[in-house]
């Protein structure tokens, strides 16, 4: 295997670019990154090269985008999968209805942007690749918020309900999933 090819995939470009996005987020930029993983800059730019030999760690991601309270390498990470990372706020007692009213109001703004990226798009009779591009990102960004929405619905409006993980134990597991309506049998 071409070692130069190895390395691309390594460390992809959608993730090296998530990344660095996570790190410009943060108020003090670089410096603030490198404070908070205990590092050098240079060492962070380091393990940003494409063609470089350093790979940037998960566990820094995760470190960095709790710091700057962002998830833009968890939405590459789920994209390049071919799914969607919807993200669930911590504390669900703090969780009222103009906060879920709020995504979808959300929700709805994204789908507008959404159609007007499509209308713009086939306005000249052909999508191009930077048109499709902003269409993708518009409907990963629909399809987030609105199971974002769905997701704290169920979670705040359905009773939790206790069931069986018989794999775990000889017993009932004490596991809770929520549940609507009537029971599930």
């Amino acid at each position: 295997m071409d070692q130069k090819n190895w390395k691309v995939d390594k460390q992809p470009d959608w993730y090296i670019k998530a990344v660095k996005k996570t790190i410009t987020e943060l108020p003090g930029g670089y410096a603030e990154a490198a404070e908070w993983l205990g590092v050098t800059e240079n060492s962070l730019f380091n393990r940003l090269r494409i063609d470089g030999d350093q790979v940037f760690p998960m566990g820094w991601v995760a470190v960095l985008e709790k710091a700057g309270n962002t998830n833009f390498v968890s939405h590459a990470v789920a994209r390049a999968a071919g799914g969607v990372f919807v993200p669930v706020p911590q504390d669900l007692d703090e969780i009222d209805n103009a906060d879920i009213n709020q995504r979808l109001l959300e929700a709805l703004e994204q789908v507008s942007a959404y159609s007007k990226q499509v209308r713009d798009a086939i306005s000249d009779g052909v999508v191009e690749r930077h048109e499709k591009e902003a269409i993708e990102q518009d409907l990963y960004q629909v399809i987030s918020k609105l199971q974002e929405h769905s997701t704290l619905v169920y979670q705040i409006f359905c009773k939790p309900e206790k069931v069986n993980a018989p794999s775990c134990s000889s017993g009932r597991s004490g596991a809770t999933k929520s549940v609507c309506g009537e029971s599930i049998a």
